[in-house]
Parts: C-alpha cells; structure tokens; sequence
C-alpha cells in the first residue's frame, strides 16, 4: 500500500535554502511480506518546485522507477555506464541498439537478461528469428 501525503505549510523549514519550493511530498510505502509474515514501511520525503496533487505525485514517483529500472538493466547488464563510447553520435546509437536488445528479449519474455545474452549470444540464427 502507498499513502502520499503533500504539505505547502513550510512550519519550522528554512525555505531560503531551497530556491522555488512549492511543496513538500511524503511517500509512505508499506509492504507485506508473504514469506516472513511481516510488514515493511518506508518513508521517503520528495521537494517540489510545482503544485500538484497528491495523485499527480504518486503517478510521477511511481513513473519514475519504470524508467530507473531500464536503467539499471542498461548498466548493469550492458555495462553502459562503463562504456568508453564517448564521442559524436555514437553514445547514442549505442543507447538505441542497447534499447532495441532489452525490448527484443522483454517481448520473447525474457526476464534474467544475462541469462538470455548467454543463451542467445552465439545463435545468430536464433537472433535473427527473434528479429522477424
């Protein structure tokens, strides 16, 4: 369960030190977990620059981690932030063919991607069907 709470009253923050706040947003996110039979609560505190709902913010922060998680695997996985690709179009176009590799093997309902690239990496005909 996630419970987002959003609070414009700045009562006892210096709000100096934070150019253009408008609000302050609270995350509270508690999990059951089935093996343990326990919950998990974490709390996390976001600053705004804009005015929003509390569902506008729950959307946003929920939209965020997708992203993050495409990320994660670009890294871990392809090791893109290791790349030494750094020059004219090339970090891009490299970026692209990484894109078009987690979305191929998502589709083929890949999910441990090390493991695909392992299975996949020497069958270029099996690439080529995953491709048509």
């Amino acid at each position: 369960m996630r419970e987002v709470e959003v609070y414009d009253d700045f009562y006892n923050i210096d709000t100096t030190k934070f150019f253009g706040i408008k609000e302050i947003v609270k995350v509270t996110r508690n999990t059951y977990l089935k093996n343990t039979d326990h919950f998990s609560s974490e709390i996390s505190f976001y600053i705004s620059s804009k005015k929003m709902s509390a569902r506008e913010y729950n959307i946003g922060i929920r939209s965020h981690w997708s992203v993050e998680s495409m990320h994660y695997v670009k890294d871990v996985t392809f090791g893109e932030d290791a790349s030494l690709i750094r020059s004219g179009n090339a970090p891009t176009n490299f970026s692209i063919i990484r894109n078009i590799a987690i979305n191929v093997l998502r589709r083929q309902n890949y999910l441990n991607f090390p493991q695909a690239i392992r299975m996949l990496g020497g069958n270029i005909k099996k690439l080529c069907c995953l491709l048509e």
